[in-house]
């Protein structure tokens, strides 16, 4: 099953307000949604209910399918375990999966800070 993209969903609302030359409260007013709801949906802190979702996805014109995730792709680690030929080879595959292991975690990081 899909799932609705915060991160995108609130790009979605931004922008679309702002195409339409809209403040939060002028989109407040016509979906009888908070203004501080509206912030904090398009800062990605706050899930809209259905209700609130049906009024500001109608009247930003956004498409229902554009805020869904991509279909889950699931990261897989795997870790094979062998025999070094020399101490050489054993510290080049130590500094090979240490920088993996550190990439992994800066993208995990990105994704936290970009949200």
């Amino acid at each position: 099953m899909r799932k609705i993209d915060l991160v995108r969903l609130s790009l979605a609302m931004k922008q679309k307000r702002k195409e339409k030359d809209m403040t939060q409260v002028q989109l407040g007013k016509l979906t009888g949604i908070n203004k501080q709801v509206i912030c904090r949906i398009e800062l990605g802190k706050t899930v809209p209910s259905i209700s609130e979702l049906h009024k500001l996805l109608n009247v930003l014109e956004i498409d229902f399918n554009s805020i869904l995730e991509d279909e889950h792709v699931e990261d897989v680690f795997m870790f094979i375990k062998s025999q070094a030929i020399d101490d050489e080879e054993r510290k080049g595959i130590e500094t090979m999966i240490s920088m993996m292991l550190c990439l992994n975690k800066h993208e995990q990081l990105r994704r936290i800070y970009n949200r």
